[in-house]
């Protein structure tokens, strides 16, 4: 059970902390749409790597993000600062410096996130992706797309929810497929070669493309076909490679540089050429937005050291990984590359029938014997793939059916029918229509998916959702054993409707000044929060 309870936004001279969550259903309401729900609920994702879908007037760059979250019994603290991201774990400080370190860490420490293919490759969703199984933002609500399509798609997300599932689309590679297929024809040709020798060279097996043009051209021009994908794949890996290895040089040159640093020289001492300070800092990066350290005493040097081994152990697995993937992909292509050689004695030792018949009886019942080995294994793998082509659609219809069912229990007299995860281009829903899509939807998939993540949902009475249909809402929303949390702007005859309910627990911001909610009144707290990370803030 993932819990959220604290976040924070903000720098040195204004701040903002909110820290009223609850594990049940939390609802954060105002009298007005400027007073700062969207800024909360956008720092809380942002802080552990979704995208900025922030208030176009936000300057967001100029903050640090904090968020505290509870998963079983264990307490994690993420402060995030442009792309670098720092996560406090059990008191020990780890530094990332891209969404893709965090994932990677994320699934192997804190709970595993979903993977999918994608370009041939199994990788770990994104979180922009995963967010969208328990999060819905106030802006972008489109009923006939994921948010931030860009590098995802409705496909991924598909696929992630099937990955959830253990219902993964590929059990067995698909090159492995095409070379099992392949090898199976050039067995079953050599089988009925050896029955037929006599008419080898008028059949359209192998050896004929030596003797035809169109045949030998034809088949040269798909293995080039092969071999160019390959090629890329490898290209592709290398890449990867490359940039980890370089990571991992970075770091283990940081490392070096730490350790140097003697603060008990028996002659002298160190200081900036400055500023005469003997205070030593260390910067998570070069660039603008980086995290910087006070790296004086030993202990702190040792935190931060010992992070950097992670990281480097992290990224010595990515290469050795990526070392083998090519490594298959090179045997592949050796295996294509290598022609059995068909030379003018061999045509002439079938055409002549010079085997023995005892030996091409060894040789069919070895044939036949490796067929049926390949069969059983594509066998299985098809048996395996149309099994759970079923499984997934009976999956989908669970969904669908508890979105229509709850979409009936909203509205008894809708004429929705809910018959994808996602509407056409051309149906795209709108007003509250819109609403109940998305409410539905994040019920639905929690009740499939049997998921203990947070569901968040930004403006849930958006477009006007009636009082009865929200009683329903939230009604079966309160049967989740899931952490919920809702926004929403109260009309001046609602104000109060939600605080003497002890099933509800009311944040209440409508005494946040207009688009101010940022104050200086937060800055120590929100320092004092920071300040567990060891890092001074401007």
């Amino acid at each position: 059970m993932m819990i959220i309870k604290k976040v924070a936004v903000g720098n040195s001279t204004e701040a903002f902390v909110e820290e009223q969550f609850e594990s049940g259903l939390n609802i954060i309401s105002s009298d007005d749409n400027n007073k700062g729900k969207t800024i909360v609920i956008q720092s809380m994702m942002y802080a552990i790597g979704n995208e900025p879908t922030f208030p176009t007037t936000f300057e967001y760059k100029n903050y640090y993000y904090y968020v505290e979250f509870q998963v079983k019994e264990k307490i994690f603290k993420v402060c995030r600062y442009g792309d670098n991201f720092a996560i406090i774990d059990d008191k020990k400080l780890m530094l990332f410096d891209s969404v893709s370190e965090l994932k990677r860490y994320w699934t192997k420490y804190i709970f595993k996130l979903p993977q999918i293919v994608k370009n041939q490759i199994s990788k770990i969703v994104d979180p922009v992706l995963f967010f969208q199984l328990f999060f819905v933002g106030q802006d972008k609500k489109d009923t006939s797309n994921i948010s931030h399509s860009g590098l995802y798609n409705k496909k991924d997300f598909e696929e992630m929810i099937y990955s959830i599932l253990d219902l993964s689309e590929y059990k067995l590679d698909l090159d492995e497929i095409e070379q099992i297929k392949t090898e199976l024809i050039s067995l079953k040709d050599e089988k009925k070669a050896l029955i037929k020798q006599y008419k080898i060279l008028s059949s359209q097996k192998a050896p004929v493309q030596y003797l035809s043009t169109v045949s030998d051209r034809s088949a040269f021009e798909a293995k080039i076909s092969k071999i160019n994908n390959i090629n890329s794949k490898i290209t592709e890996l290398r890449k990867a490679r490359n940039l980890s290895a370089n990571r991992k040089s970075k770091w283990t040159n940081t490392i070096k540089e730490l350790k140097s640093l003697n603060r008990s020289i028996e002659v002298g001492e160190l200081k900036c050429m400055d500023c005469n300070s003997k205070n030593i800092a260390y910067s998570t990066s070069t660039k603008r937005q980086a995290y910087e350290f006070d790296v004086s005493t030993i202990e702190m040097r040792t935190e931060i050291i010992n992070s950097i081994h992670e990281k480097i152990k992290a990224y010595t697995e990515e290469i050795e990984k990526y070392d083998d993937l090519i490594a298959k992909e090179q045997e592949k292509l050796h295996i294509l590359m290598s022609d059995e050689e068909v030379t003018l004695e061999a045509l002439l030792e079938l055409k002549e029938q010079i085997f023995s018949a005892s030996d091409a009886e060894k040789r069919i019942l070895e044939i036949e014997r490796k067929i049926g080995m390949l069969q059983s294994k594509l066998s299985i793998s098809e048996s395996s793939t149309e099994k759970n082509k079923i499984k997934r659609q009976t999956e989908l219809t669970n969904i669908l059916h508890e979105m229509n069912c709850f979409y009936k229990e909203i509205d008894p007299n809708g004429n929705l029918v809910f018959e994808s995860l996602f509407t056409k281009k051309d149906e795209v829903f709108s007003g509250s229509e819109a609403t109940i899509f998305h409410i539905v939807k994040m019920y639905a998939l929690q009740k499939v998916l049997a998921h203990d993540w947070p569901i968040i949902i930004d403006s849930f009475r958006a477009e006007d959702l009636s009082t009865g249909k929200e009683k329903i809402v939230i009604e079966k929303y309160k049967q989740l054993n899931n952490q919920v949390i809702f926004t929403t702007t109260l009309k001046d005859q609602e104000m109060g409707k939600y605080d003497n309910r002890d099933d509800i627990n009311h944040i209440d911001y409508k005494d946040h000044a207009p688009s101010k909610m940022l104050s200086s009144d937060y800055c120590e707290h929100f320092k004092q929060l920071i300040s567990e990370f060891s890092f001074d803030i401007d």
